[in-house]
């Protein structure tokens, strides 16, 4: 029904945008939240700033993003509330932490600019901020409930370094993850997002299909050693070339592509101890993440979301 709701609304936008008629609709109740027409084109205007590569795709699909992004953004609002009974945090500096890496990326120093230049483009500031509080609000839900589980296997991990003999090979990645109903779709899906990724380039594809945390930079994961990656994953990353894509792999969140932008090999000096505190980091937010998305889709069922 959903879908459906979508691509009435979508038309709906694309039309009325055109002859200048647009009013602000609700389009979606989530729970107790509303999602009005307002609402998702300042969340158009946002994501266009902070990913320019949006600009290649068409209205229709921009649209959809952004809708799927504050009904993301919607949902996890009403589980924290659920959870905590307000918005707020206990200390800001994380917050404040993130704010600088924000501005700092698109080649700032100094907050008085960065607002002035969110003013400049019709982005409130205050409405950032909140963004990036759900999302830290949440992460905490998802390690309160979830830490527990995690499973870090620290002589494994021992073994897996000493093996390395001075010696890495580091990956630059970028993913997209992706869920199905059944697994009868999984070859449906990867085949459209193949050709996503063909005719708009895979930051777009991952904006656009990715269920990570990591979609709204296109996906990017940086340079990750190989130590750090399942042997599947690298098995995976060892059959294809530079810029090509792995096959889906099975996660527990659902299923994952892998592009190999780069590869290099790094020599360094081994330190058992700071070399295994980087990999338990990395299993912990890896496995974490895996936990996030199926606890957000657990939420998102129970949620009532529909059209006014």
């Amino acid at each position: 029904m959903i879908k459906i709701i979508k691509t009435l609304i979508i038309f709906f936008i694309v039309i009325a945008s055109k002859v200048n008629a647009l009013e602000n609709k609700i389009i979606l109740k989530v729970n107790n939240e509303i999602i009005t027409t307002l609402d998702v084109f300042n969340e158009i205007n946002y994501l266009k700033f902070f990913n320019s590569s949006l600009n290649q795709l068409n209205s229709e699909e921009i649209f959809q993003i952004s809708l799927e992004s504050v009904l993301k953004y919607k949902i996890k609002k009403s589980e924290i509330i659920r959870q905590l009974g307000k918005i707020e945090l206990s200390d800001d500096s994380y917050l404040n932490t993130l704010i600088q890496n924000s501005y700092n990326k698109i080649g700032l120093e100094d907050l008085k600019d960065f607002k002035k230049i969110l003013k400049n483009k019709n982005i409130d500031y205050e409405n950032f901020e909140q963004k990036l509080k759900i999302d830290i609000l949440w992460n905490q839900i998802v390690y309160t409930l979830y830490n527990k589980q995690v499973i870090i296997n620290e002589d494994e991990l021992k073994k897996q370094i000493k093996d390395q003999d001075n010696s890495l090979t580091s990956f630059e990645l970028s993913e997209i993850v992706f869920q199905v109903n059944n697994a009868g779709e999984i070859d449906g899906v990867y085949n459209l997002i193949k050709e996503d990724i063909i005719e708009f380039g895979f930051e777009n594809a991952a904006i656009k299909h990715s269920v990570s945390n990591t979609s709204m930079s296109g996906g990017s994961l940086g340079w990750i050693n190989d130590n750090q990656i399942s042997k599947e994953i690298l098995e995976n990353l060892n059959e294809i070339a530079n810029n090509e894509i792995t096959k889906p792999i099975r996660i527990p969140s659902g299923f994952l592509i892998l592009k190999k932008n780069n590869m290099k090999k790094v020599k360094y000096n081994l330190d058992l101890d700071e070399e295994l505190k980087k990999l338990i980091i990395y299993q912990t937010q890896t496995q974490l993440e895996n936990y996030s998305n199926l606890y957000f889709n657990k939420v998102k069922k129970d949620l009532n979301i529909n059209a006014p």
